[in-house]
């Protein structure tokens, strides 16, 4: 194998050092200490006021004998005391394992008991809705417990557990990642840092905790000095009743778009954090158009402490690109034989550097096959982690471009096709929104490519508009046979298409927007 050295690769080493987490929340606090910290309602919470309450959860853990490395799971709703918890079981040199009330029990047993948590912080309403035979705190007692520290602990190290977020398994069964301090801390700086601290002030949190966007939501404006607004879902900045004021919003493409159709936009974010699917350009300048003065598009996998690539975007391009590299991630485009393929060439990403989580809770097989030894790195122990993801990062070292999973790779009529490089090439129609391709078989031995938009606006683009589109970038074999437009593509639960409730095409190529 070519010496690493050879390999023209992004490496993110800077050699800085960033503050813990805890660190970076304590220094803020010590600065403000009676500036809002969070807003729930039409309560406000100090910064003293969380660093407190944040003190007496991570005494009392530390009194029940919790300590480094211990998981402590917190089942709770969005509420100050819940994020006291999540600051708490860090001060407490823990990790915390986030559950959501809203999940099926049998999920949330799952959870408890892969994560092997050594106690469980929860509202008292919400006991004996899971299965759990250890300590269980509640959160409405936090009040009497003890601030002072319940004697010395050690100062947390980079490789200390900080969280277990679990992400849907192939088996059926979800599997908790295991992220570092050193990687959270990582990611913390580096988003504020891109970010800028002028625009961390109002921050909505309307994301679960059990998804890892939550992490950056809560912890990037805290850290930054910034505030965070406590809410259940991102639809309550435009809610009729009692709208939610908040400066920054993030949330994927799709509800994003929904809320600027919704005006939820319009005079109120000034900044906007996109991840989860690609950001189309046409909904990048309908953002601006509402009076957004800011859109970071944001990249990465759970497995790598959340994000990795990032960038501000302007929404001049249709494909918007996913950014570059954060200071402290190796990124790496790749061939099957692990090799960098040159700019502007589509290759898998893999992550290297200092975000790059332990792995897979209870899953050495698995941690073994997702995360591979660095070559690149120069560093004995050294791992990387495959994405699965498809990308180019354009000539010249500039941004990066998502082109797809390479698990939608298909085979059609003899020929493999990646599902996601037609997607991408329909995203950069101008009048298109969203776009989804699947094969479908609906008539017995006739498979055939059937591709699904959104459009940008009331009128749909004409099906031999978007097929002469796509046919020049992609070859013929690749070009859909079937356009169906639609208002909105089907999603699950966690915000992904639905690639099971896309409808039959009807007996036209094209179908009204319904």
């Amino acid at each position: 194998m070519t010496e690493p050295e050879q390999y023209d690769v992004h490496a993110g080493r800077t050699g800085r050092e960033v503050p813990d987490i805890i660190e970076a929340f304590q220094a803020r606090a010590a600065e403000r200490p009676d500036a809002p910290a969070l807003t729930w309602g039409s309560r406000t919470w100090t910064f003293k006021e969380l660093d407190e309450a944040a003190d007496r959860v991570a005494a009392r853990l530390r009194a029940a004998g919790i300590g480094p490395d211990d998981r402590v799971a917190v089942l709770a709703g969005r509420t100050p005391q819940m994020v006291a918890a999540l600051f708490g079981v860090l001060k407490a040199g823990a990790g915390y394992v986030p559950v959501d009330p809203g999940y099926p029990r049998e999920r949330c047993a799952h959870m408890l008991g892969d994560s092997g948590a050594a106690a469980l912080l929860t509202h008292r309403e919400l006991v004996g809705t899971v299965p759990f035979d250890g300590p269980v705190l509640l959160l409405e007692e936090m009040g009497q417990w003890p601030a002072a520290p319940a004697g010395p602990h050690a100062q947390p190290v980079r490789d200390q557990l900080a969280y277990v977020i679990f992400t849907s398994g192939s088996t059926g069964l979800p599997k908790g990642v295991m992220v570092t301090r050193g990687g959270m801390s990582e990611l913390v700086a580096a988003l504020g840092d891109l970010v800028g601290t002028d625009r961390l002030d109002a921050v909505l949190a309307a994301t679960p905790t059990s998804f890892d966007v939550s992490v950056y939501e809560i912890f990037v404006p805290l850290c930054a000095g910034g505030s965070v607004v406590l809410a259940d879902d991102v639809f309550a900045v435009c809610d009729a009743d009692a709208p939610v004021s908040a400066a920054t919003v993030s949330s994927v493409p799709s509800a994003l778009a929904q809320l600027a159709a919704l005006g939820g936009l319009a005079g109120r974010a000034r900044t906007v954090f996109s991840g989860g699917e690609a950001l189309p350009g046409p909904l990048v300048r309908a953002m601006f158009e509402a009076g957004v003065t800011a859109v970071f598009n944001m990249y990465g996998p759970t497995e790598n402490s959340v994000v990795a690539i990032a960038a501000a975007v302007t929404g001049e391009e249709a494909a918007v690109p996913i950014g570059d590299a954060l200071p402290a991630v190796d990124a790496y485009v790749l061939d099957e034989d692990l090799r960098p393929v040159p700019d502007g060439e589509s290759g898998e990403l893999y992550l290297g550097g200092r975000q790059v989580s332990r792995g897979y809770q209870r899953r050495p097989g698995l941690t073994a096959e997702k995360f591979l030894p660095d070559p690149f790195a120069g560093t004995p122990g050294a791992r990387m982690y495959r994405t699965g993801d498809r990308v180019r990062r354009r000539p010249g070292g500039g941004p990066y471009e998502f082109l797809g999973r390479w698990d939608d790779q298909v085979k059609l009529r003899g020929f493999r096709i990646e599902l996601g490089e037609i997607e991408h090439a329909l995203a950069a129609h101008p009048g298109v929104v969203h776009a989804a391709v699947v094969v479908r078989e609906d008539v017995p031995g006739g498979p055939r490519l059937v591709a699904y938009t959104t459009p940008d606006g009331p009128d749909a683009p004409a099906a031999g508009e978007l097929r002469e589109h796509v046919r020049r970038t992609l070859p013929e074999y690749m070009v859909p046979n079937v356009f169906v437009a639609l208002g909105e593509l089907p999603r699950t639960p966690a915000g992904k298409i639905d690639r099971n409730a896309l409808p039959k095409p009807a007996a036209r190529a094209r179908v009204k927007i319904r």
